[in-house]
């Protein structure tokens, strides 16, 4: 994958200098678990060149990165065209070691207003990462839906890519021309330590929705009622993506904060975690509690396969709610099914390190750094 590139192995040697890196495809801090997948992106960053790396995000909203000791520049597209900072960074590529694009679900294009932000946020950053001779890698992605035409474009842009990898099966044989690799999602190989779940558990259950192409599911609205009483969680609060009002409409007791629900140690006891958007899903993993994805996309059945909890999840459009509130009750009572199911968890998570480890290498490979 990619054709010929600048070779770094001759001019860049570790510890002589400070590597320059740019990373694409940054959406916002607001939604976490956009959030997320920028802070693992930098973390891969500084445990393959350094903490020193030189390091220059391009994200659509940039004000809600803070802290993370990045120069940051503006994606996003106006009235007036695109910022010249970020119009000149893409121009220079050639002064950086390496391009990353962060992990996510970015290209996409199932539907007309889908395609048009894929083309006037992302588009300029695929084409640029696909024309320059510094070497570019793309963190785990999934790639589409997107019609033929576009699915041929993309396929053409990203086979210029030195590495791509993807995070679900589908991707992996739509985009196999661009010569793919599948690798779990950022947020499964994070180097976090994960809180241990305690079998002590919350009986109040926690419910975190969205909308999907502008509507609550009608399944997702059964589901909660047959549910009950249960607490929310607001996973993304940004302009488009923004969970709050869809959050209310279903009638939580409450809406948990951020803080309450994934900040390890926070809460006594573990909760069992009904989510609709994936990074909800995946960090609720990551804090200690008991998960069940209800997923409107490809990423959610890759992930859930990935993590050995593929009876977990469920197609958000097509379940059956009665069989949910099942299985989320057997969490709640049962301890068999808690222990289980942490074991299921806890013997693929033992291979993540590994897989984070082959990221590592891949970044210094492509920087020219001998391990």
């Amino acid at each position: 994958m990619g054709g010929e590139r600048r070779c770094t192995s001759c001019c860049v040697q570790e510890g002589l200098r400070k590597l320059k890196v740019l990373v694409l495809h940054a959406y916002s801090a607001e939604n976490a678990g956009d959030g997320l997948l920028v802070r693992e992106t930098l973390s891969l960053i500084r445990d393959a060149f350094g903490a020193n790396a030189q390091i220059t995000v391009a994200a659509s909203h940039p004000d809600t990165f803070t802290g993370l000791d990045v120069e940051i520049v503006d994606s996003s597209p106006s009235l007036f065209g695109y910022n010249r900072s970020y119009v000149k960074t893409l121009r220079s590529l050639s002064e950086f070691d390496v391009i990353v694009g962060v992990g996510g679900g970015y290209l996409r294009a199932g539907h007309a207003t889908e395609a048009i932000k894929m083309a006037l946020v992302h588009g300029p950053q695929l084409l640029a990462a696909s024309r320059t001779r510094t070497p570019s890698i793309y963190l785990p992605q999934s790639i589409g839906p997107a019609s033929p035409l576009i699915g041929r474009l993309l396929n053409s842009r990203l086979t210029n890519v030195e590495i791509v990898h993807v995070r679900d099966d589908r991707s992996s044989v739509e985009f196999a021309q661009a010569g793919v690799v599948r690798t779990s999602d950022l947020a499964i190989l994070s180097s976090s330590p994960r809180q241990t779940a305690s079998f002590d558990v919350d009986s109040i259950p926690v419910v975190s929705i969205r909308s999907v192409r502008g509507k609550i599911s009608p399944l997702v609205i059964d589901f909660s009622r047959q549910v009950g009483v249960f607490d929310g969680y607001v996973q993304s609060a940004t302009a488009g993506n923004n969970d709050t009002e869809s959050m209310r409409s279903i009638g939580p007791r409450r809406i948990l904060s951020r803080q309450e629900l994934m900040s390890p140690g926070f809460g006594e006891k573990s909760r069992v975690v009904v989510a609709v958007r994936l990074h909800a899903a995946l960090m609720a993993l990551q804090a200690g509690h008991f998960v069940i994805h209800l997923a409107y996309e490809r990423k959610g059945f890759g992930a859930f396969e990935d993590l050995g909890l593929d009876a977990f999840v469920h197609n958000v459009n097509k379940f059956e709610p009665f069989r949910v509130v099942r299985q989320m009750r057997a969490l709640l009572d049962d301890e068999r099914q808690r222990a289980s199911y942490v074991e299921s968890l806890n013997s693929v998570l033992e291979k993540s390190n590994s897989h984070r480890a082959s990221l590592v290498e891949d970044l210094r490979r492509l920087a020219g750094i001998r391990s």
